[in-house]
């Protein structure tokens, strides 16, 4: 199940963090060599997912082996200490239970994958919303705006920074399930320039989740990217 929600936030972070803002085309480019430079890194992944009060934790390293992403778990996945389930029909009680709500999750978690989907860059849906959003500009901060993207409710907010040339910070607000769900993206650079998705945090208060994402510790590759 962390996983896949890896797999999820991953694909939907990275996809975002090469948003640029409408009308802005000339940073198409730079975008694209930013993404082109971050393979040069490895770096560090936590990943925390909170439910119903229960946590779980993984670290990993991610790195790219020509051109591809790869993961290398650093340590067991940590979770929340349980009641055992015990043993005869109490105990398979038990275990039915918990497979019915890791297969509960599973369905949610597919869920989540295709609602967060329709909010990357490519997509038909913000490619309209960016196209109408409405900008604006203070010192050096250039704020989208855009509601009404997938959902009629829901909003899409970046800030970018036009000095540095790179976003600063994202918000999604929609719902699943007529539930609300928020999605926050805070961005950070490295010193030689590019920059990345530092931490990445999904609430969806109805269901008493919570899942946040961590990248740090980044370093060149030495695997000749």
């Amino acid at each position: 199940m962390i996983r896949n929600l890896i797999l999820i936030f991953s694909t939907t972070v990275l996809a975002q963090a090469q948003t640029a803002p409408p009308a802005r085309p000339e940073f198409g480019q730079g975008l694209k060599e930013n993404a082109e430079k971050l393979q040069q890194y490895s770096y560090k992944r936590r990943l925390e997912i909170t439910v119903k009060g229960r946590s779980s934790q993984r670290l990993e390293l991610v790195r790219y082996v020509d051109g591809k992403m790869e993961t290398v778990p650093l340590e067991a996945p940590q979770r929340a200490g349980g009641q055992s389930q015990g043993r005869g029909l109490r105990g398979m009680i038990m275990r039915k239970e918990v497979e019915k709500k890791k297969e509960e999750m599973k369905k949610e978690v597919e869920q989540l994958r295709g609602l967060l989907k329709q909010y990357t860059p490519g997509s038909p849906s913000m490619r309209a919303a960016l196209e109408k959003a409405n900008i604006s500009h203070e010192d050096r901060e250039l704020k989208v705006e855009a509601n009404g993207v997938v959902q009629p409710s829901d909003s899409f907010t970046l800030i970018w920074n036009t000095a540095n040339r790179r976003p600063e910070r994202l918000e999604i607000h929609t719902a699943l399930d007529k539930k609300p769900v928020q999605m926050t993206i805070e961005y950070a650079s490295l010193p030689d320039g590019p920059f990345y998705p530092a931490r990445t945090t999904l609430t969806a208060t109805a269901k008493d989740l919570t899942v946040s994402i961590d990248t740090f510790e980044y370093s060149r590759s030495t695997n000749g990217n």
